[in-house]
C-alpha cells in the first residue's frame, strides 16, 4: 500500500466508522429511548429510519454524478455537516413530524457520506487501483469484531454469567437479575432493571 494513501485511508476509515454510527445503526441502540420520550411506538421511529433509507437510495446515483464531476472532498465534507444537523435535530424533537424531518436530513447525510460516496470518491481519485485503498477502508470501518453473531454472543454471555438471564434478539442481547415472570413477554422484559446489554457488533 502506497505511503501517500495510507492518510486518505486511515481519515476516510475514521469518518466512516463515525458516520455509520451516527446514522445507519443509530436505531439499534436509541429507537426505544426516542419512542419513550415521544410516547409514540418504536415503529414510528423505525418507519422514519426507512424513508431515510429509501430517500438515501434514491438520492444516491445523483450523487455518484456530482463526484465524478467535482470529486468527492466537497461532497464528503458536506455529509458531515448534514449528519450534524440531523442528529441536532433528532436530539430536540418533540413530535413524530421532527422526527421525520430529522430522519430525512440523516437519510441526505447517509447518501452523501457513507459507503457508496466514499468509494466514488476513491474510484475517481485511483481509478482501478482504488481496490486496495476500498479494502483498507472497509477493515477500519467495519472490523472482524463486527463478524461476531448474536448467537455466539449469547454463547459465551450464558457460559460467563451462567446465573444471569439473558434475552436474545436477533442483534440484541440484555442480561438481567432475574426473569420476569413471563419470559415470552417482551413488555416484560422492558420493565426489568438491566444490567448489561450489547449486540454482536462493534
Amino acid at each position: 500500500m502506497s505511503g501517500r494513501r495510507l492518510p486518505v485511508i486511515l481519515a476516510l476509515g475514521t469518518t466512516q466508522t463515525l458516520a455509520w454510527a451516527s446514522s445507519m445503526y443509530l436505531p439499534a441502540i436509541l429507537a426505544d429511548p426516542i419512542a419513550r420520550d415521544l410516547g409514540v411506538s418504536s415503529n414510528w421511529v423505525f418507519g422514519a429510519f426507512s424513508v431515510a433509507l429509501v430517500l438515501a437510495a434514491l438520492l444516491g446515483p445523483r450523487i455518484g454524478r456530482q463526484i465524478d464531476l467535482v470529486g468527492g472532498r466537497s461532497v464528503l465534507s458536506i455529509s458531515n455537516l448534514v449528519l450534524a444537523a440531523g442528529l441536532a435535530l433528532l436530539g430536540l424533537t418533540t413530535s413524530v413530524r421532527l422526527l421525520v424531518i430529522a430522519w430525512l436530513l440523516l437519510g441526505v447525510g447517509m447518501a452523501l457520506g457513507l459507503y457508496d460516496a466514499a468509494f466514488a470518491a476513491l474510484g475517481r481519485i485511483y481509478g482501478d487501483a482504488a481496490r486496495g485503498a476500498i479494502t483498507g477502508i472497509t477493515l477500519i470501518a467495519d472490523p472482524p469484531l463486527r463478524w461476531i453473531t448474536p448467537q455466539i454472543l449469547h454463547a459465551q454471555c450464558r457460559q460467563r454469567l451462567p446465573d444471569r438471564p439473558t434475552a436474545m434478539a436477533p442483534a440484541w442481547y440484555v442480561i438481567c437479575d432475574q426473569p420476569p415472570d413471563d419470559p415470552a413477554r417482551l413488555e416484560l422484559w422492558r420493565r426489568l432493571p438491566i444490567r448489561v446489554e450489547g449486540s454482536g457488533r462493534a
